[in-house]
């Protein structure tokens, strides 16, 4: 399957994003700028109308805001999310507030119905992983691609890769509950898609261990096991102490590679730093700012590494 061409969607509209960002824009954080495209092709007027986003503001055509308004604001925070903000500044392009302060990814989640859902499609590997840890994935009817744990997976229907599912698949399985995912950026595409196509979804967006805790509370609650929630954060914190304690007084200097083609580690927003001290090292590149950091082999040997670990995201082998 094809990877879509937009990065968001509103119920009208579709985000594509441009390949050269204007000048005027090159030094915002994180910027990206995109044409609005209406769904079956066409453009509002004589050219499309268009998105202005980064970290610091985002800047929306005053008509696509007056026909699309909550379906932008809810665009705009899954944007932010999956870059790790969360403080939304939302104009049109005369300078008119929409929306601003900031939110919570729980905002984001479909309102809970008083049954628990039974049929579940989980749309990143960790969530099928926080599903099966609650004792729920006998109710996982299909996942992403990527997915390989539990054993049980491999017996689900595949929706495509994460960040490019069908979601048109999706809502014809008609789950109970979506568990999807803000853990990078690209994932708004498929919760922006998700809540176009009316399908409920409960959206995660961990940024650090204590994150990973609070997210199986909150599917626990969602799935009606609050006793296996319980159970599982009391485990994984008993761990988690435990590993601490092991901490070895000289840790090795760690060198994580997720992508080769730009070299891609993690920097210091990146609770892969907790997870790195937790096993006895250090990430070379804890003092990088950002979550997610572009590398070059000379910076690499620079760095130092005792050991290298490649773990390219949804590369099998």
């Amino acid at each position: 399957m094809r990877k879509p061409e937009h990065q968001w969607e509103t119920s009208n509209f579709r985000a594509v994003r441009r390949a050269q960002l204007p000048e005027s824009w090159a030094g915002r954080p994180r910027a990206e700028v995109f044409d609005l495209h209406q769904h079956g092709g066409e453009t509002a007027g004589r050219s499309a109308p268009s998105a202005w986003f980064s970290l610091g503001e985002q800047v929306v055509d005053r008509a696509v805001l007056d026909r699309d308004g909550e379906d932008v604001r809810f665009a705009a925070m899954a944007w932010l999310a999956a870059r790790g903000a969360r403080t939304l500044h939302l104009r049109d392009e005369r300078g008119e507030w929409t929306a601003r302060g900031a939110f919570e990814v729980s905002a984001l989640s479909t309102p809970a119905d008083d049954a628990a859902p039974r049929r579940l499609v989980t749309l990143c590997p960790s969530n099928a992983e926080l599903v099966a840890s609650l004792g729920c994935f006998d109710r996982v009817i299909a996942c992403e691609d990527s997915s390989d744990w539990p054993d049980e997976i491999r017996s689900r229907e595949r929706l495509g890769p994460d960040l490019g599912p069908n979601l048109d698949r999706v809502r014809e399985l008609a789950p109970d509950l979506a568990v999807s995912s803000l853990s990078v950026p690209g994932m708004e595409r498929v919760v922006t898609g998700l809540r176009r196509r009316g399908v409920p979804q409960v959206v995660l967006a961990p940024r650090s261990v204590d994150d990973v805790l609070a997210n199986l509370a909150e599917l626990g609650v969602r799935l009606g096991v609050r006793g296996a929630a319980d159970a599982a954060r009391a485990a994984f914190s008993r761990e988690r102490e435990a590993l601490a304690q092991r901490r070895p007084a000289a840790p090795a200097r760690v060198y994580l590679e997720w992508w080769p083609r730009p070299m891609f580690s993690p920097g210091a927003d990146c609770y892969s730093n907790e997870l790195i001290e937790l096993a006895g090292g250090v990430n070379v590149f804890r003092g990088r700012e950002g979550s997610s950091v572009q590398v070059t082999p000379a910076e690499l040997v620079a760095a130092r590494p005792d050991v290298c670990f490649v773990s390219w995201c949804g590369v099998a082998e």
